[in-house]
C-alpha cells in the first residue's frame, strides 16, 4: 500500500509521531503497563487516569506475528477488536513467550462465550467496554499484586522502538460547572452520562463529599449548554493522584440553551459555563398530544430504569457466569420493555408531524430535549450524537458505533437504550450502505482488472473514514489492483482516516490510497479553474473513474445542488463507469426522533423524488437503477455511463 501524503492536505493533517524512546524504559518503582488498543479515546483515558501509579505505553498498530515483545511489562491491557489480527491471536502469542504476565482482556458486552474463551487461552481476567475506571485500576493492581513485584533490573530490556503518538484532542470541550453549598466554584470535564445523572472529572478538593448539594449545575458541549439547577453528589471514585470522578445526580428537568459567547463571564481569561440562563418557555403553545407523547417516552424509559435497578444482582465469584447472567438480563429486559418504548416512539413521530404543521417545531425541540435528555444520554451512541465532539452530525465515531457492538454502555439501562436505537431502521440502513458500497467496489475492481486489464480507479466524495474501503483492504479479492481517492472536507476526519488505515498493517501490493481535503463544491469549481488564488494548487479530480460514489451528503443538499453535484460527479466517470448516490427517504421510522431529540436534521425525499433529481442531472439515456435497503429508509441511484 502507498498512503499518499497529498500536497493539498495541510501539514497538521498528518499523524503526529512524537519523540521515539525505547519501550520498557520506565522509572524505577513504577508499574509498567502496555495497552494494545486501536481506540485513541480509550488510550487517552487510560493515560490520564492511570498515570499516578503506572507508566503507560501504547500499541495502536497491531504488530506482525512474532514481533511483539512483552517481557518488560508488569501488566498488559489487550482489546479484542483490533484491525488485521484479533485479541485472541495476540493473547496466544503473549502466552507463548510469557506464562505469568497478567493480561487483562477487554471485550464488549453481549458475548460471554468470548470472555470464557479468552480466559481459557490464558487471560488473567476480562473487563467489558466501556470500562469503569475505578474497576480498571482495581483489576490492574490486583493482577500486579498477584503476580508479585519483579525488580526492574531483572526485566529483559526491549530494544524495539516505536513512535509514541501525541494525543491531539480535536474534540469540542465538555465543560462542567457548579457551586457547592459553601459557595466554592467547581469546574471539571464531563466524562459520561447516566440515568438522570452526569459523571464529572474534577480536581480532588474538600467540600465535595457524597450527599453534598450543588447549585447552578451546568455543562456544555459544542454550542449547547445544559443547565440543571440543583444536583447532589453521588458516588466518588479516584481517577488519578489529584482528580476524582464524581457522580452528580440531577433530579429536575434540564434546560437546553445555545452557547452565547457574549453572555459568558470571563475569569482569568477562561470561559466557564454560565448559570441561571434557562429560558422560561411557554410550553402551552405546544400541542397537547405532542407534550403527552414526549412524556410517554420519558415514562417508558423511567419504567425500564426501575426494572433495571430491581433486577441488578451482586457479581458472583465466577466472572463468566456473572457476565452471562447480565447478558441474559439485558436481553430479557430489552424484549420485555421494547414494545412499550417503540409504541411511544410511533406516537411521538405522529405528534411531531402535527407540531411541524402548527409551526412550533423549534419550541418542540427544546421541550423534547429538556424532558428526554436526562433519560437518553446514558446511551453512548446518543450521548456522542448530542455532544457532536467534532461539531457535525454523523461523524466517524457515531457511524463506527453503528457498525460496532450495540450493547455499549456503563450499566444495564444504558446498554438497553443503546441497543434499541442501534436496532432501528435508520441504523440498519447505514449498515446496509456499507455493504452496498463494498459490493460496488468489488464489482468495479473485478471489471477493471479482469476485463480491462488495468487497475480500477475509485473516487469517494464526503468519504469519512470509508469503512467500506477498510473492509476491502482487510479482505481483498485475488485480483485487487485499485487506486482509491477519498475526499472529505474535514481535516479531523482525514486525520482519523489516516490513523485507521495506518493500523491495518501491511496492505497488499497493488492497493493505492490517497486522502484529500476538499468539498465537492470546491472540486467542481477547481475543475473550471474557479476559486483558486494565483499559484495555489489542490486536488483536482480526473475524468476516468470506474466508480464514483457519494453517500451521506445529499441528505443535506437542496434540490438544485443535488442536480449540480450529480452532474459534476457523473462527468468524472470513464466509459461504462458507475455513479452511486443516495438520500434518506421519508420512510425513516425515527425521522422526528432524529430531528427533535438527536438534533440530526436531514432533507428527506421520496424514492421517486430522488430518482427524478438524479435523472435531471444524468439525462434520460443513462442507465439508472434504483435500490433501497429492506426497510426503504435510504434510496440509491446507481447510474452507468
Amino acid at each position: 500500500m502507498r498512503l499518499k501524503k497529498m500536497e493539498d492536505r495541510p501539514a497538521s493533517a498528518a499523524m503526529s509521531e512524537g519523540s521515539l524512546r525505547p519501550l520498557g524504559a520506565v522509572p524505577s518503582g513504577v508499574l509498567s503497563l502496555l495497552v494494545i488498543d486501536d481506540d485513541p479515546e480509550f488510550c487517552r483515558l487510560a493515560k490520564r487516569c492511570l498515570d499516578d501509579f503506572a507508566e503507560v505505553e501504547f500499541r495502536f498498530g497491531v504488530p506482525k506475528a512474532g514481533q511483539l515483545e512483552v517481557e518488560a511489562y508488569d501488566v498488559i491491557l489487550l482489546d479484542y477488536r483490533l484491525p488485521v489480527r484479533d485479541g485472541i491471536e495476540i493473547l496466544e502469542e503473549i502466552r507463548a513467550v510469557s506464562s505469568d504476565i497478567p493480561v487483562i482482556f477487554l471485550t464488549g458486552y453481549g458475548d460471554p462465550a468470548l470472555a470464557e474463551f479468552a480466559l481459557s487461552k490464558g487471560a488473567t481476567c476480562f473487563l467489558p467496554k466501556p470500562v469503569q475506571i475505578n474497576e480498571l485500576r482495581a483489576e490492574i493492581q490486583k493482577a500486579h499484586e498477584k503476580r508479585g513485584m519483579v525488580a526492574k533490573s531483572d526485566r529483559v530490556p526491549v530494544s524495539q522502538e516505536v513512535a509514541e503518538p501525541e494525543f491531539v484532542v480535536h474534540e469540542s470541550p465538555k465543560d462542567f460547572s457548579a457551586i457547592t453549598a459553601a459557595g466554592t466554584e467547581l469546574e471539571g470535564i464531563v466524562s459520561r452520562f447516566g440515568y438522570r445523572s452526569v459523571f464529572v472529572n474534577l480536581p480532588q478538593r474538600d467540600g465535595v463529599t457524597r450527599g453534598s448539594d450543588l447549585n447552578q449545575v451546568a455543562f456544555r458541549f459544542g454550542d449547547q449548554v445544559l443547565e440543571c439547577g440543583r444536583g447532589m453528589v453521588g458516588e466518588i471514585s479516584r481517577s488519578s493522584s489529584d482528580r476524582v470522578e464524581v457522580e452528580v445526580i440531577l433530579a429536575g428537568l434540564w434546560g437546553v440553551t445555545l452557547w452565547d459567547e457574549e453572555a459568558i463571564p470571563k475569569e482569568s481569561g477562561k470561559q466557564r459555563v454560565s448559570p441561571d440562563r434557562v429560558l422560561m418557555e411557554d410550553w402551552s403553545k405546544l400541542l397537547p398530544e405532542f407534550r403527552l407523547s414526549v412524556n410517554e417516552l420519558a415514562e417508558s424509559l423511567d419504567t425500564l430504569w426501575r426494572a433495571c435497578e430491581e433486577s441488578e444482582t451482586e457479581k458472583g465469584e465466577d466472572p463468566v457466569s456473572a457476565f452471562s447472567e447480565e447478558n441474559h438480563l439485558v436481553s430479557e429486559l430489552a424484549d420485555r420493555f421494547g414494545e412499550v418504548f417503540w409504541d411511544a416512539i410511533i406516537r411521538f413521530e405522529k405528534a411531531s408531524i402535527a407540531l411541524e404543521n402548527a409551526g412550533e417545531m423549534q419550541l418542540g425541540k427544546r421541550y423534547a430535549r429538556r424532558v428526554l435528555y436526562p433519560y437518553v444520554l446514558a446511551s453512548p451512541f446518543l450521548s456522542r450524537v448530542v455532544e457532536r465532539p467534532i461539531g457535525v452530525p454523523g461523524d466517524f465515531g457515531m457511524l463506527g458505533q453503528i457498525l460496532g457492538n450495540p450493547l455499549e454502555g456503563y450499566d444495564i439501562y444504558g446498554r438497553i437504550v443503546n441497543s434499541w436505537i442501534l436496532s432501528c431502521g435508520a441504523a440498519a440502513a447505514y449498515r446496509y450502505r456499507v455493504d452496498l458500497l463494498h459490493r460496488e467496489i468489488l464489482g468495479a475492481v473485478e471489471t477493471a482488472n479482469r476485463d480491462l486489464g488495468r487497475p480500477a480507479k475509485i473516487l469517494s466524495m464526503a468519504s469519512g473514514v470509508a469503512y467500506e474501503v477498510q473492509r476491502f483492504i482487510q479482505s481483498p479479492p485475488a485480483s485487487h489492483r485499485v487506486s482509491f481517492s477519498l475526499v472529505d472536507f474535514s481535516e479531523v476526519t482525514l486525520n482519523e482516516a489516516e490513523r485507521q488505515y495506518s493500523m491495518l498493517g501491511e496492505i497488499p501490493e497493488g492497493i493505492e490510497l490517497g486522502l484529500h481535503q476538499s468539498s465537492v463544491i470546491d472540486l467542481a469549481n477547481r475543475s473550471r479553474g474557479v476559486g483558486l488564488a494565483d499559484g495555489q494548487e489542490g486536488f483536482v479530480a480526473e475524468d476516468d473513474y470506474d466508480l464514483v460514489y457519494c453517500a451521506g451528503l445529499f441528505d443535506y443538499l437542496s434540490d438544485r445542488l443535488i442536480v449540480k453535484v450529480t452532474r459534476y460527479l457523473f462527468g468524472l466517470l470513464a466509459e461504462n463507469g458507475k455513479l452511486v448516490v443516495s438520500n434518506f427517504t421519508v420512510e425513516n421510522p425515527i425521522r422526528s426522533w432524529m430531528t427533535y431529540v438527536m438534533d440530526w436534521e436531514l432533507l428527506y425525499r421520496s424514492e421517486e423524488q430522488f430518482e427524478s433529481l438524479v435523472r435531471r442531472a444524468v439525462g434520460e439515456e443513462a442507465e439508472l437503477i434504483r435500490e433501497t435497503d429492506s426497510d426503504g429508509v435510504e434510496v440509491y441511484a446507481l447510474v452507468k455511463k
